[in-house]
């Protein structure tokens, strides 16, 4: 898992009997890029009657949700459920049949079976209930019956939640994320997270403005919001006329590389130099190879700093997704105090 150690550093060196030459303070962050071995996602996708086109996008986004997880060597389950928990025939139910219900690595025409999974149909019930619908999925009699197989003791569990509607489940926010981090291990924080492709818009967290040509009845779901938000997950716009990058991201987070690296302490951004060591790359060994920041003309991994000094937020990011720091590298960010 992501393991993060600071080492403050501040040396003097004595010279004659009074005197002192201080030696710059620097922080070095160290963080591993080691995602878990098995991920099981569950998509909980609106059936509501305002839905059709919406999931026509999602299943068209196969190929980039599951990108980091075969960069990853991710042992993946892949599962789809509906917002109705008004039907006993899809409340918590898997949808497909046979082994279609879980889409894995072994899975014949993957693509097609995302495609045909995720296009759940307009005629479910109109009061959507997504988190309670997850809920019901894990049950005991889901888990030992129709759901049996999907969930697995050692793998970290993704919810993703997709809706134009806001949830209206009986229990607060707060209640449902304590369930699913209880289903793994609850002190881990990464053990369990979600995303969600609603009527919000990220930037601004204002509802989305989809216009008469997409949803024009598209409406903002702060629950969902509020759980993505909570557990480190991906909010994205359902009003965006292509779901392909933001889908991308979502398999991102699920997958639990790292592309972000989060300082405690605010740097002197001049100061930032990142290097990565890789086993097995003799251009990584000794000091560890000099990754330049975004802008510069040599290097692979361009990166960016982001700064909000109010938020106490200091962070290093990826600008290229498919230029991660590989599986099994140790990546080491050195800077000095502002």
């Amino acid at each position: 898992m992501r393991r993060l150690a600071f080492v403050l550093a501040f040396a003097v060196a004595a010279v004659g009997c009074n005197e002192s030459t201080l030696i710059r303070p620097g922080i070095s962050a160290v963080f591993f890029q080691a995602p878990p071995t098995e991920v099981d996602i569950l998509l909980v996708v609106d059936d509501s009657c305002s839905m059709l086109d919406e999931q026509a996008k999602l299943g068209e986004g196969f190929d980039r949700f599951v990108e980091f997880f075969d960069i990853a060597d991710v042992d993946y389950h892949i599962g789809v459920i509906t917002t109705d928990t008004d039907a006993y025939v899809r409340s918590g139910k898997l949808v497909g049949s046979g082994s279609d219900r879980i889409i894995d690595r072994n899975t014949d025409d993957a693509d097609d079976v995302f495609r045909e999974n995720v296009n759940v149909g307009t005629a479910g019930w109109p009061y959507e209930k997504g988190l309670d619908a997850a809920a019901e999925a894990f049950s005991e009699d889901l888990l030992e019956g129709h759901n049996e197989g999907f969930l697995r003791d050692d793998a970290l569990l993704s919810i993703i939640f997709v809706s134009d509607e806001e949830d209206i489940s009986q229990y607060g926010v707060n209640s449902y994320v304590n369930f699913f981090r209880g289903l793994k291990d609850e002190f881990d924080r990464e053990a369990f997270n979600a995303s969600a492709l609603i009527g919000i818009d990220p930037d601004t967290l204002e509802p989305a403005n989809c216009g008469p040509t997409t949803n024009p009845n598209a409406a903002a779901s702060y629950r969902y919001h509020d759980i993505a938000v909570q557990t480190g997950g991906v909010v994205g716009s359902i009003c965006d006329d292509d779901f392909a990058d933001v889908v991308n991201e979502m398999g991102l987070a699920a997958s639990r590389l790292l592309a972000a690296f989060d300082l405690e302490r605010r740097p002197k951004p001049e100061s930032l130099e990142m290097r990565l060591f890789i086993p097995g790359d003799p251009a990584a060994e000794g000091e560890g190879l000099l990754v330049p920041p975004e802008g510069t003309d040599d290097g692979e991994f361009p990166w960016e700093y982001i700064e909000d000094a109010d938020a106490d937020l200091y962070r290093i990011e990826f600008t290229d997704l498919t230029s991660l720091p590989p599986v099994d590298s140790q990546i080491v960010l050195h800077y000095e105090l502002f």
